[in-house]
């Protein structure tokens, strides 16, 4: 991956592993500074007529396979980290977790421009304490992050959906994630994740 122009999208997904894990991921999709605009007037026709955006969840199987072929044909590479703990609702300090990690990995390739996908309020405030609290540690000092609605850019539509070809893998339907098995970078757990449980593989 070369570096220089390259931004980043960013979204997550929580899912439940096992009766007594779950596990928190963060995707990011890099993509050429020069390129944005084409890749998302290609994103376009994804979202259906009434859509805010594709959203993998609410997708049929049909609609899941074309997201995925788009996306392999996009020649966007990704990112993805995962931080597995016991089940708790309360998931804050395992996005904090997964992003320190994705900070390290897209500080060291000079990819510093981010853009994460809005949430509340708040929630987007203590996104950027973190990332300041992190600076102020001497983390990548030149990396910005910002907060966009997914409806708003289809290139937060990426990771949505490859975060949901992960999470299929898990269910036992890789045909997704073999789709995009290609461009998928990086994949990593955070230091404090917990290794899979024993009989629980890792991603086929």
């Amino acid at each position: 991956m070369t570096s220089a122009g390259m931004r980043a999208f960013v979204d997550e997904s929580s899912c439940v592993r096992t009766d007594t894990t779950q596990e928190y991921l963060i995707g990011a999709a890099i993509v050429t500074a020069g390129d944005c605009d084409e890749i998302r007037e290609a994103l376009r026709h994804l979202r259906l007529p009434g859509q805010i955006k594709p959203h993998w969840t609410d997708e049929s199987d049909r609609r899941r396979r074309t997201i995925t072929e788009t996306i392999a044909d996009l020649g966007s590479m990704h990112v993805v980290v995962a931080h597995l703990s016991g089940r708790n609702r309360k998931t804050e300090r395992h996005r904090r977790k997964c992003l320190e990690t994705l900070y390290y990995e897209l500080g060291e390739a000079d990819v510093l421009d981010i853009t994460l996908e809005r949430r509340s309020d708040s929630q987007d405030k203590q996104d950027r304490a973190h990332i300041v609290s992190l600076q102020n540690q001497g983390w990548h000092r030149g990396l910005r992050i910002s907060h966009c609605r997914g409806g708003d850019d289809p290139l937060l539509w990426i990771p949505d959906a490859v975060l949901g070809a992960v999470n299929a893998s898990f269910s036992g339907d890789v045909s997704y994630i073999d789709v995009l098995r290609g461009s998928i970078l990086i994949e990593k757990r955070t230091p404090e994740s917990l290794m899979p449980e024993s009989g629980q593989s890792e991603r086929p």
